[in-house]
């Protein structure tokens, strides 16, 4: 009975302010646009109707931005599709749990957020211009919002005090990894974390006239908030955002091939990605000394590659274009050592490649590769014996695999804004 009266006074409010005013925003639950900036609209014989309620956060796995086509995503496509006539903007928001470091988890929600917008645009073949794109980071209001509902949860009341109470992300975390000796933390991470790694979106729809409000949705907000308004809504609520039309990302790696520590070879490279789909790798290796009186594997090579990734930069599937230059000397029996007459070995290669991330961190990775191309080079053999004498001059060309590695990587993105014009 109390329900009922809050929902028909709540109702009655929203009526007698609609009659006040030509134009209004309509919300739903579960509405994200007090995280964004929506397009304005000047036309009074219009109304502005947020559709959000009825589609529910898109779910990523923990760590990742890659799509899940699910039920979900599919219905939301699908109302964006009826709605290509009268939409004016999609605000989408991205999240992520706080069990990481704010900064990752800052960066983590505008991934899910751009690899969702990917997405619709196509699918739907929506021009870019209408899509909003910010990130939430770690979304503590929403957590709050589901212990709500969870009153059963194990210290949940001292959970939302911790939330409410503290403004600092860190403290927060410190402060509940410290009930129960962990438990409830790990708790949070198995049974409530994965529903905030989530992306969520709201479609704006511009009508000729306004509609009623449908008697059947219980709103947990004031229905209608006027448009000249809505760039205002709860601005203590919002974390800092990263918008793409304020700054641009690189990713940034600095890896090591196992396979070449493995046989006692110096290795380090770096790589850098400053677009969605391409990176470019270059790799160093460095061995300058002998493994025995008569063994020796002496070289400085450096081989560039640049990628192409089929989801995004340094994730999943990549094929690689690369050359190499080398300076060597090298025994590997006891026969002949072989060293380059002052021409540097060269050549050019294709290559194919996977990468994942390692255990729950984004930042460290684990590449498999594997490239075929040529070599060309030149060499002078010495006999290998001390002071051995140089018994003959040549030039090759070798046809095969130019390109292995199982590398280690710790990866990191840095944020740059973008040059105002």
């Amino acid at each position: 009975m109390k329900k009922a009266i809050v929902i028909l006074s709540i109702s009655l409010w929203a009526w007698q302010l609609y009659a006040q005013q030509d134009l209004h925003i309509r919300i739903h639950p579960w509405t994200v646009l007090r995280d964004s900036v929506l397009c304005s609209h000047k036309h009074a014989d219009r109304t502005v109707f947020i559709e959000d309620s009825l589609i529910p956060p898109i779910l990523f796995d923990v760590n990742k931005s890659d799509i899940r086509i699910t039920p979900q995503l599919t219905e939301a496509i699908n109302l964006i599709q009826d709605k290509k006539g009268v939409l004016a903007r999609i605000s989408i928001v991205g999240s992520a749990s706080p069990d990481g470091s704010l900064k990752w988890n800052q960066e983590l929600g505008l991934n899910r957020a751009e690899a969702l917008t990917r997405y619709i645009v196509q699918k739907t073949e929506l021009d870019s211009s209408m899509f909003h794109v910010c990130s939430r980071g770690e979304d503590w209001e929403f957590l709050g919002e589901i212990l709500d509902e969870r009153k059963d949860f194990p210290n949940g009341e001292h959970i939302q005090s911790i939330i409410l109470e503290e403004t600092d992300n860190e403290v927060r975390k410190r402060k509940i990894q410290e009930l129960d000796g962990g438990q409830t933390w790990h708790l949070l991470i198995e049974e409530l974390f994965p529903q905030l790694r989530n992306a969520r979106l709201a479609i704006v729809s511009v009508y000729p006239k306004f509609e009623p409000i449908a008697s059947e949705y219980t709103l947990k907000r004031p229905p209608m908030i006027p448009l000249n308004q809505y760039d205002l809504m709860s601005p203590k609520l919002l974390p800092p955002t990263i918008d793409k039309s304020q700054s641009s990302k690189w990713k940034i790696a600095i890896k090591t091939n196992l396979l070449f520590d493995a046989v006692l070879v110096a290795n380090l490279g770096v790589e850098i990605s400053p677009w969605t789909h391409w990176s470019l790798d270059i790799p160093v290796w460095y061995s300058p000394y002998n493994i025995s009186s008569t063994r020796n594997i002496r070289l400085l090579a450096v081989q560039p590659e640049i990628r192409w990734w089929s989801k995004e930069a340094m994730n999943g599937h990549f094929v690689g274009l690369h050359t190499h230059v080398a300076g060597f000397n090298i025994a590997l029996n006891d026969y002949a050592r072989y060293q380059d007459p002052n021409h540097a070995l060269w050549g050019l290669g294709v290559s194919y490649g996977y990468a994942m991330t390692l255990g729950k961190s984004a930042h460290w990775g684990l590449k498999f590769t594997l490239g075929a191309g040529f070599a060309q080079y030149h060499y002078d053999a010495y006999r290998n014996e001390s002071n051995g004498p140089k018994f003959r001059s040549g030039s090759d060309c070798y046809w095969g695999i130019t390109r292995a590695g199982v590398t280690l990587s710790y990866r990191w993105t840095l944020l740059r804004k973008n040059r105002k014009h």
